[in-house]
Formats: structure tokens, sequence, C-alpha cells
């Protein structure tokens, strides 16, 4: 919701557990990530991000403005988030976050308020530019090893993978689909 996070039993429908996350315009658009009893929540508009553990009373482990973000969810891989830091705006970028504890590994500025998703172990990044990037996935940097611009104009919809094909769209509906598959 605009306010909180709530989980549900499904066997009743009952609450489990509700984490209150207020953010500046009632806006939690980013899907949250969960990796076992954990689970990340982070926001836009400088609200910033929060690991909890989850339980009947969820327990903050860590908090952090160092992966605020804003549309998009991040990606987790190995023990570390990937995402975009920031909002719509030229200033947002692509960073790598410790899962467990929160500390940044780096940052890729300039990367607008795109999108990533992960799949085989290789970062696919669409710059709020419309700049098609792929990156194996590292704590250590961000170094594409194929790039492309599809698009010019606002990018805002992380990338979709199906069939070996990644499917990119712009803020004016327009999509461009990239055949990654081996000939």
């Amino acid at each position: 919701s605009s306010q909180s996070y709530v989980a549900v039993n499904v066997k009743d429908g009952k609450e489990a557990w509700r984490l209150r996350w207020l953010t500046q315009y009632g806006v939690n658009a980013a899907d949250p990530v969960v990796d076992g009893d954990r689970i990340l929540l982070s926001s836009g508009y400088g609200k910033g991000a929060a690991l909890f553990k989850l339980g009947v009373a969820p327990e903050e482990i860590w908090k952090s403005k160092a992966l605020r973000t804003q549309m998009n969810g991040a990606v987790l891989y190995r023990g570390h988030l990937y995402g975009v830091d920031g909002d719509t705006t030229e200033k947002a970028s692509l960073k790598c976050l410790d899962f467990a504890t929160g500390a940044e590994k780096w940052k890729h500025a300039g990367f607008g308020s795109g999108g990533v998703i992960i799949a085989e172990g290789k970062l696919i990044a669409v710059s709020g530019a419309g700049e098609l990037m792929i990156a194996p996935a590292s704590p250590d940097g961000f170094k594409p090893t194929a790039r492309t611009q599809v698009f010019g104009g606002k990018c805002w919809t992380a990338p979709v993978l199906a069939d070996g094909r990644i499917y990119c769209r712009n803020a004016r509906g327009e999509v461009v689909v990239v055949d990654g598959r081996r000939k």
C-alpha cells in the first residue's frame, strides 16, 4: 500500500505482519526483494532501503539511503543487490550493494531511471536514455560486454527476457526486440 507492506496468511486471510513504510507522495512502486526469511524494501523520493528479518514482528537488519528504487525493483544475485538508485532524473545511478550489510560495492553514475534484470549471471540493463547494456553480475564493478542504443528519450521500464529475446519499452509505449539467441 502507500503506507505499509503487509503479509497475509493464505490459509485464513489474517494479517501475519505489517511493516510501516511511508514515502513522499505515498509511492511504493518497486517490488520488494525476498530471500528466505529476509525482505528488502526500497523506495525513491529520498526514502532509501531497509532489510528486515521476517517473523511475527519483523526486525530491521540495516537501513540505507544508498539504494532508492523509485520504479523498478532491484535484483538479487549471489548475495548482492543490483538496482537503480535515484528518482526519474539523469542523476540516477545503477548500483551494487551487499545484501547482508547494505554496503555499496559500486556505482555506475549517469545511468538514469532505467531498469535491470538478471539472467545466467548477466545483468541486462536499459538506461533511462535507452541504452541496452549486458554485463557480468559482479560486485567488482559494472563492465558491459555488449551495449547498443535502442531508444532515445525516456526509458523507465525494466527489460524483459523471453526465449532469448530482450524486449525494451520506452515511455511512449514503443517496443524494440533485440534477438540475443546464438545463431
